[in-house]
């Protein structure tokens, strides 16, 4: 009796020296503005960028990162890029993934972006039959991982200063934004504004832009073959051509440089006393870091319309 109420004891001591410690972390997180828990997924636009600048950031969903990526792998190797990145001030997460995993993430990310507007891709998939107000849009978007440190919130509070806590919060973020603004910004027909932003958050809003532009130009020219980004065309697959064993293997993946390698590491002929490697396919890390996707919208006033342009379209991910 006596040595099982010791046990009991020392268990509960043990708990309890658990919670604290769980607490205290917590509070030390959000002290320092981090939270690794939640996955926002938001909206960067330059509606207001010349006229008042502003880079408006619009909330689409703020859901448990463990909801939204699910495989233990993947979340894992999610959460220590972000680390990474925070840490060295780079706040597009998608280059700190290796080739292989970002197709996982964009892949997911995309699922969860598209149920957003779940019941308006079956009505503008109807388009095709009947007279109907529904239009679409490309959106491209990426994953960033940023902690804004400029002030922001005394537009709120103009008679009470934040002060030095006037950050704003570090987190994974899926940051969406127009097709047509973001070639407007890689091709530098929107610029900064002249008159200045209007405080130091939404220039580093901008700034997010600038990178999120960068890597969409690098991605579309890779494409198209140097066409300027303004007409630039994505080809037949909406982001990126496939070689031609991808096209009759069929599939929404293609496949990679390094499958045969992986698949057939050693042949009759090689050195059986030289261990092969596997190969691995070789990719910048700006490379494949973002992903389109097909935005249907109700809109105020019926046009007609082919019929090519009112169907739902399929994505690739990968050249």
């Amino acid at each position: 009796m006596l040595a099982g109420g010791a046990l009991a004891s020392i268990l509960r001591l043990l708990r309890d020296v658990w919670i604290k410690r769980r607490r205290a972390a917590s509070q030390n997180l959000w002290r320092r503005h981090v939270d690794f828990s939640v996955v926002q997924a938001c909206i960067l636009t330059t509606e207001h960028l010349q006229s008042l600048g502003r880079v408006e950031k619009r909330t689409l969903f703020v859901k448990p990162i463990a909801e939204v990526f699910r495989n233990e792998y993947i979340l894992e190797r999610l959460l220590e890029q972000a680390e990474k990145a925070a840490a060295s001030h780079e706040p597009m997460l998608m280059t700190q993934l290796s080739h292989e995993d970002k197709w996982h993430v964009l892949n997911t990310c995309s699922n969860h972006i598209s149920s957003l507007f779940a019941p308006y891709h079956v009505f503008f998939n109807e388009a095709r039959r009947v007279e109907s107000h529904y239009k679409s849009a490309w959106y491209c978007f990426t994953l960033t991982c940023a902690q804004t440190s400029a002030s922001g919130r005394w537009f709120i509070t103009p008679f009470k200063p934040v002060g030095k806590d006037d950050v704003g919060m570090l987190r994974i973020r899926i940051v969406m934004m127009n097709e047509q603004e973001l070639r407007e910004v890689a091709s530098g027909e929107l610029e900064a504004p002249s008159s200045g932003f209007l405080n130091g958050r939404h220039e580093e809003r901008w700034k997010v832009i600038q990178s999120f532009a960068e890597l969409f130009n690098r991605q579309i020219t890779k494409v198209s073959g140097g066409e300027p980004v303004s007409e630039a065309d994505w080809g037949p697959n909406l982001c990126g051509r496939l070689s031609n064993s991808s096209r009759k293997r069929g599939g929404s993946r293609p496949r990679l440089a390094s499958d045969s390698a992986l698949a057939h590491p050693r042949r009759a002929s090689d050195n059986l006393s030289e261990p092969v490697e596997p190969q691995t396919p070789s990719h910048d890390p700006q490379d494949n870091s973002i992903l389109r996707i097909h935005v249907p919208f109700p809109s105020s006033h019926f046009e007609h319309t082919a019929v090519s342009d009112n169907v739902c379209k399929d994505v690739m991910v990968y050249e």
